[in-house]
Order: C-alpha cells, then structure tokens, then sequence
C-alpha cells in the first residue's frame, strides 16, 4: 500500500493548475481567481502580504521548514514577504515542483529521485550536489515534499544571484556586490 503526502491543497495551500518552468521570472503579473482566493487563504492576518511564518504555517504538515521558507522567499523577490505581484511567480514555482515530486518521489525519495525531480524542474545539478543537498535538508539519504521544497528553494536562489552577478559564464563580484549577497543572509 502506497502512503500518500498530503497535497498543497490538503495542508490548506490551494495552487493554481497552471505550470511554468521552474523559475521566478517565468510568470505573469495578473493573478487568477483562484490564485486570489490561495493569497487571501495564506494572508493569514489581512495583511496584504504573505510572511515567512504565513508560508511556514501553510506547509506545516510536509516537514517545511523555516530556513527554506525564507530561501524560498528570497528566491521569489527582494522583498521581505510575498505580496500579489510576486505571488504569481511563487504560485508558478510551487505547482512545479509539487508536480515533479509527485511524478518521483511519493510519499518521500531518495537522493537518485531528487536529483531526477530537480532535473524535471530544469534546475542544472550534478550528482554529487544533489547528495549534498539530500543530506543537508533531507534525512536518512532521502526527502519529503517539505524538504525538496528546501532544496528547490537554495538552488532557485543560487539562480537567482548566478542571473543577478552574472559576466559571460562567470559571476564576478566587486566590493558592493559582495556586501549586497551578504545582505540577503542576514
């Protein structure tokens, strides 16, 4: 008998049906109904806006934890929360990656699975990675949703400073960029 995860829709995240490739500027800024009914269901407090502690919340049962979250966040926009221009690109990168874990890995994979996953998302990574990323966010060799999230959510954001400090195959950093990469771990 095979144990299922519970779906974005079944830990109170409700995403759209429409997927792009994993990445958070393959989106558009108009939000669907639905994409605005899944905001207003994460703005927990009315806000406006989605925080960490909102994504956190949502993602409670699937193991995902707080560091990813701001990875994820960070990833998704400059901004300190989610607000609904960028909620479309959050949307786009959730659905991709839940659909790509659900075709490998239910209810949990292994390193193997995670690196084929990752590739399905169009993300570049190379074994040994992978195997380092497994064992950092995963436990006993292998991942749930919650901890791929966590993988997907560093390496979007290694793309998204690859793309930002980016000179012709080589990211070159000077002084100010340096302390601006410094700033986003803070």
């Amino acid at each position: 008998m095979q144990t299922q995860i519970p779906t974005p829709c079944q830990s109170g995240y409700y995403p759209s049906q429409n997927m792009q490739p994993c990445s958070p500027t393959s989106y558009q800024n108009q939000m669907t109904l639905q994409q605005q009914q899944t905001f207003q269901q994460l703005d927990k407090d009315n806000s406006g806006t989605i925080e960490v502690s909102e994504l956190v919340t949502a993602y409670k049962q699937m193991n995902f934890s707080e560091s990813a979250a701001r990875l994820l966040l960070r990833a998704v926009t400059d901004k300190v929360h989610i607000d609904r221009e960028t909620f479309p690109a959050f949307d786009s990168i959730i659905q991709t990656l839940y659909r790509a874990f659900a075709q490998f890995g239910l209810p949990a994979m292994n390193a193997q699975r995670v690196e084929q996953a990752l590739l399905q998302c169009q993300f570049k990574v190379q074994t040994a990675q992978v195997q380092q990323l497994v064992k950092k966010y995963g436990q006993d060799g292998g991942c749930d949703f919650g901890q791929f999230l966590g993988i997907a959510s560093y390496l979007l954001l290694c793309q998204k400073l690859f793309a930002k400090y980016n000179n012709q195959g080589r990211v070159v950093f000077d002084l100010q960029g340096l302390t601006n990469i410094g700033m986003w771990f803070l």
